[in-house]
């Protein structure tokens, strides 16, 4: 079962979170997502907590311990009818889990530049657990840059 909208925490216990795009941020313990083999390009950031953006579907996964580390993701199956993700590797997730399939989106640098979303390696999140990993995909359909329109959405 595919499921993007994070569970709510269970508990009220708070941890504080610098962040440069948001600034300080209070979330509760039970949001900590956490990430065992860290993000391609990343291995050692491993504790991140997931923020909804406006539109349903696009989220904001900030690392807990580098205030300017922070990603833009989207729910790719809104964005690109027929994506399909094949996940033979991962665990089978335990009774009423739900897993998440994110695909990170690179703004462009310049204005009039490209937005793209990697449909090669998504990142999929297993709730309750909150444990993440970043996954390559081998089918060569999918790559690191496929254009997004992230305008249709926020319209």
């Amino acid at each position: 079962m595919i499921a993007v909208t994070p569970p709510p925490a269970t508990t009220s216990e708070r941890l504080l979170v610098a962040s440069r795009l948001f600034g300080p941020l209070s979330v509760a313990r039970d949001e900590v997502i956490t990430m065992p083999d860290g993000m391609l390009g990343f291995a050692g950031e491993r504790r991140w907590i997931m923020l909804p953006a406006a539109p349903d579907g696009v989220f904001w996964l900030q690392n807990i311990d580098d205030s300017g580390l922070v990603f833009l993701l989207v729910d790719p199956f809104q964005f690109f009818p027929g994506y399909v993700v094949d996940l033979p590797d991962l665990p089978e997730p335990a009774p009423g889990a739900s897993v998440a399939v994110l695909s990170i989106v690179t703004l462009p640098r310049e204005k009039g530049g490209e937005t793209t979303a990697n449909l090669q390696a998504p990142v999929v999140i297993e709730y309750p657990a909150r444990q993440a990993r970043q996954i390559v995909l081998p089918d060569p359909a999918y790559h690191t840059r496929h254009p997004i329109d992230l305008r249709k959405k926020l319209a």
